[in-house]
């Protein structure tokens, strides 16, 4: 009896508790091993044990899942375990990371989408909160997202990159208000963005947008 991660006989109290964005929603997070632990507080099942079991069999790298369920008591599902994410560089802001930096983080979240479509994952409730950004971009709570039944999963795929390419724009204006950027430019910024054709990748998108400048808040200074 007691907890069980996969066929590993764990005890919690064993383990360092952990910050992990986000802290609150999504339960206690713990380390072990290499991985990281969420802990479903008592009465809290922000995803159900079928979509999550259905995740485990999913390979991303920037996207992040459940790798193994969590098992109390033989059969009641408490959790899951996930890449555990380095905390290092977590104050790094994306306005002003190199832009190569940026286009790739944005392209390895293309990727994982590629990859999440075709197994008909839709990423429903994607947000700035669910975001560790260390250099690179991390989205690190799954619970909002749910498997389709579907044929077509272009057209899937197409949805999910929209709900990034707003992902990314409301991180570049949660940067800027830190810097304190006029709201007049911040709007203007997301209008910028906004014009991307839906048909276009939002790393490719932003390769043109930024050409010939070192990062995001250069173009706003150019702007202003």
């Amino acid at each position: 009896m007691g907890y069980r991660l996969g066929n590993q006989e764990i005890e919690l109290s064993n383990l360092k508790k952990i910050s992990f964005t986000p802290s609150t929603k999504a339960g206690d997070v713990y380390r072990y091993k290499n991985m990281a632990i969420r802990v479903f507080r008592d009465g809290e099942e922000p995803i159900d044990k079928q979509t999550a079991d259905y995740f485990t069999r999913i390979s991303t790298a920037r996207i992040l899942l459940p790798r193994q369920l969590l098992i109390y008591n033989s059969s009641l599902f408490k959790g899951y375990s996930m890449k555990l994410v380095t905390q290092k560089g977590s104050g790094k802001r994306i306005t002003i990371a190199p832009k190569r930096e940026l286009i790739e983080g944005v392209a390895a979240l293309e990727r994982d989408n590629e990859t999440l479509s075709q197994k008909k994952v839709l990423l429903n409730g994607i947000n700035p909160g669910y975001v560790l950004y260390n250099g690179e971009i991390y989205l690190v709570n799954p619970a909002g997202y749910s498997r389709l039944e579907l044929g077509n999963t272009k057209s899937l795929e197409k949805l999910n990159q929209f709900q990034i390419h707003l992902l990314i724009t409301e991180l570049i204006a949660a940067d800027l208000r830190k810097s304190r950027v006029p709201q007049a430019t911040i709007n203007e910024v997301k209008k910028l963005l906004s014009l991307k054709d839906m048909d276009e990748r939002t790393s490719s998108f932003l390769i043109e947008l930024l050409r010939g400048q070192e990062n995001v808040k250069e173009l706003v200074k150019k702007m202003s």
